[in-house]
């Protein structure tokens, strides 16, 4: 038997086409390849977990993708003459209708593409010949133990790898879990050279990390075992037999000759982020490094400080105005009835045209709902302030979410949303838009810019012409109007406050 350890990307290769390494095609092959019954894959719980954790993401990713391609679009302005111009709009403006077409159809139907992609994973992870290993107390140990011992893939500093340590240890303690024969062979499949290969050079990242190939010699796997990077070359050389019983090779064939132009491509990515690394430029090989930085700066940290003062302070405010009203229920129910007809008589003489609903046939509790009422119609909306600070949401982190959410009284939606992509690359910028918004009325925005900064070489390897990576942010104008924005509400808020008192004083409460 032939048993396949597929590591979390390639799956999530089959599902999200993010790279050509993976055709449309490499979900339902893999199906048809186990139907087969000459091949099983081994699946720790972990990697299954994995999947669909970040598959969501991944699809998320997708609509900001073409939400940026049609900003980028939007962009795009050309030269003021008739004929030139006739030409651009002729060309451009298909591409922006069929763009927010697409941002469109992403949005309707992106909860039913999470959905399906997370439903294809679970047929897959329930077919007869896929193997799913769960933890157990003895491999969270051995965890534990590769952590203490900075065994690989802990060997790299600062690095969350609970789940390749898992995997690592499913592997390597694969006895206690199936019947290896003499005949049987099994093949780790993975993209993440970092964490299990035994370098970073071309020669290293077939092999796998010493600290793996020691202990698979001790648990006398070694002779079983398969290393690989490149999953379907790995299907086509090494499961040729199979797949042509499958009747798949064909296809393999051509998925090959995609994988062999995304490792080009990926290899040229990686020369020139050692490139630019040589030279102190950050590598263009994800944007998480650029993000990571955007929100761990003075300037982030100090527009997050902001929304969590202003918005804990609305939100006291408004508590405590609900803490009032209650307050004035209580004592205006605990006053005297005849004590308070004379005073809301009065007020109606002095106020025409507010008046409280009162007429010398109430009963006594009629007498207090008049008032109650005519203080949540005209001066105190309990119900809609509730509502106000039930709706009040803010993140304590910054990424391309929504930073506040709020309705305020008027049943307006007010939102601080991240705008933006970010897609590192070589002499060129991108923009994170931080936008205020009123319902659909953007009031404000405030912009970060990324430069990425380049380095060209010449033949010899000596450094050309480039630029420096910087981070601009322009932020002051945005927090300045959700600050005036924020104190407008508390002002209402407070004023609100003032009617009660106000009221109280005209009942004597």
């Amino acid at each position: 038997m032939k048993y396949l350890l597929l590591d979390t990307n390639i799956y999530i290769d089959m599902i999200v086409s993010r790279s050509s390494s993976h055709t449309a095609d490499s979900y339902e092959l893999l199906k048809m390849l186990l139907d087969h019954d000459k091949v099983k894959i081994i699946l720790p719980a972990i990697i299954e977990t994995e999947i669909k954790r970040h598959i969501a993401s991944e699809i998320q990713n997708i609509g900001r993708l073409v939400q940026k391609a049609r900003v980028s679009i939007n962009q795009i302005y050309w030269i003021n003459h008739i004929e030139e111009i006739g030409k651009y709009n002729e060309k451009v403006r298909p591409l922006n209708q069929t763009l927010g077409n697409m941002v469109d159809e992403f949005r309707n139907n992106e909860e039913r593409y999470i959905n399906a992609a997370a439903q294809k994973i679970t047929e897959l992870m329930k077919y007869e010949n896929v193997i799913r290993i769960e933890e157990n107390s003895s491999l969270l140990l051995n965890v534990q133990k590769r952590k203490l011992y900075n065994l690989c893939p802990f060997h790299i500093e600062d690095k969350e790898s609970l789940a390749d340590a898992m995997i690592i240890e499913t592997l390597i303690n694969i006895h206690d879990f199936i019947e290896i024969k003499d005949e049987d062979e099994i093949y780790f499949v993975t993209r993440n050279y970092k964490d299990f290969s035994k370098g970073n050079s071309k020669t290293e990242r077939e092999l796998i990390h010493p600290h793996i190939e020691d202990q698979l010699i001790k648990s006398g796997l070694i002779q079983f075992f398969h290393y690989r990077s490149l999953y379907t070359k790995t299907l086509l050389e090494d499961f040729s037999e199979e797949t042509k019983e499958a009747n798949i090779y064909q296809s393999l064939v051509e998925e090959a000759e995609e994988e062999k132009r995304y490792r080009i491509d990926s290899l040229h990515l990686e020369a020139n982020n050692m490139e630019r690394e040589s030279v102190g430029l950050t590598s263009l090989s994800s944007d998480d490094t650029y993000l990571e930085r955007i929100s761990e700066s003075s300037e982030t940290e100090g527009l997050m400080r902001t929304i969590e003062t202003l918005l804990s302070s609305l939100s006291n405010d408004i508590e405590d105005v609900i803490e009032e009203y209650s307050q004035f229920e209580f004592d205006m129910n605990a006053k005297p009835v005849a004590n308070l007809i004379p005073k809301i008589q009065a007020y109606n003489v002095q106020s025409p045209f507010l008046q409280i609903s009162y007429e010398n046939s109430f009963a006594e509790e009629e007498v207090n709902e008049a008032v109650l009422q005519f203080v949540k119609d005209h001066l105190c909306p309990v119900e809609a302030l509730v509502n106000f600070l039930d709706s009040i949401s803010y993140n304590d982190y910054f990424g391309f979410v929504d930073l506040i959410n709020f309705i305020d009284l008027e049943d307006i939606t007010v939102t601080l949303s991240v705008k933006g992509q970010l897609y590192p690359r070589n002499d060129d910028a991108d923009s994170i838009w931080i936008e205020l918004h009123k319902n659909e009325r953007r009031i404000s925005h405030g912009e970060i810019e990324v430069h990425y900064g380049y380095m060209d070489f010449d033949e010899d390897g000596g450094a050309g012409d480039g630029s420096v990576e910087s981070i601009d942010y322009r932020l002051d104008e945005v927090i300045n109007n959700l600050t005036e924005l924020i104190q407008e509400y508390r002002n209402s808020i407070n004023k609100i406050r003032k009617d009660i008192e106000k009221m109280r004083a005209i009942l004597t409460i």
